[in-house]
């Protein structure tokens, strides 16, 4: 038999990205110029996370899955966050949660910078938990979350809770320039 026919090597360890918000296995890069020039974002089909943060495990073996996550909520300094609140909180009311209800097209599902800021784990989020907590399953958003789809324009949420919620945006805003 020719060298060139011999025997197909195979991989001992190939790697699988487990999604750190749901802990599915289908996260992929956002875009390749990301590998290229710096730090890779991901992003996962099945949730929507977009972020830098990813579970790296061995499908060959049984492993524990979450052996990583815990070493992310022990160590937070692990993931510090780039922004102070009061700033993130400026940048919500600019964006997403702006003061105008009405004139919000933006949907439910969408990030807030807050998020975006930690790579969507909650346990290091200076987002208060009155607003948001447990991936927006606590919290005013999410009580929103209970009661809309993901879909729904937030010009369409109840004004009550959506003004609780840019209230305290605000007092964010506030307490640092005090």
């Amino acid at each position: 038999m020719p060298i060139w026919k011999g025997k197909k090597k195979t991989k001992p360890f190939e790697r699988v990205m487990m999604c750190p918000q749901c802990h599915g296995k289908n996260l992929r890069y956002a875009s390749r110029t990301g590998i290229i020039l710096g730090q890779p974002r991901l992003v996962c089909p099945d949730c929507g996370y977009l972020g830098v943060v990813y579970v790296d495990i061995d499908p060959s073996s049984d492993h524990d899955e979450e052996i990583e996550m815990e070493f992310i909520k022990e160590n937070p300094e692990f993931l510090t966050t780039r922004q102070p609140a009061w700033k993130l909180a400026e940048e919500t009311l600019k964006g997403k949660w702006i003061p105008n209800q009405q004139e919000n097209k933006k949907s439910l599902r969408e990030w807030c910078p807050f998020c975006a800021d930690v790579e969507v784990i909650c346990s290091i989020c200076r987002c208060p938990h009155e607003i948001c907590a447990r991936q927006a399953s606590k919290g005013w958003i999410g009580e929103l979350n209970n009661m809309y789809d993901d879909e729904t324009l937030l010009s369409d949420v109840d004004p009550v809770r959506y003004q609780k919620i840019v209230v305290c945006f605000k007092q964010l805003v506030l307490e640092k320039r005090e």
